[in-house]
């Protein structure tokens, strides 16, 4: 494992306040293998449905 690389725990601590990017586009396998690239690189990212999503619970 790349020493500069996060797990979606530390990435998920990272990001706890942090203003987000939303990005709205893609498959849910695509945007964990988006998450999973960011991670293997250090950039913290996260998968998961805005709270504000229109009431959506995927």
């Amino acid at each position: 494992m790349d020493p500069d690389a996060l797990t979606i725990d530390e990435a998920e601590e990272l990001l706890q306040d942090a203003p987000l990017v939303a990005a709205l586009a893609g498959s849910i396998p695509e945007m964990k293998a988006m998450r999973d690239r960011c991670l293997a690189a250090g950039i913290p990212a996260t998968v998961g449905c805005p709270p504000h999503a229109g009431g959506g619970k995927g």
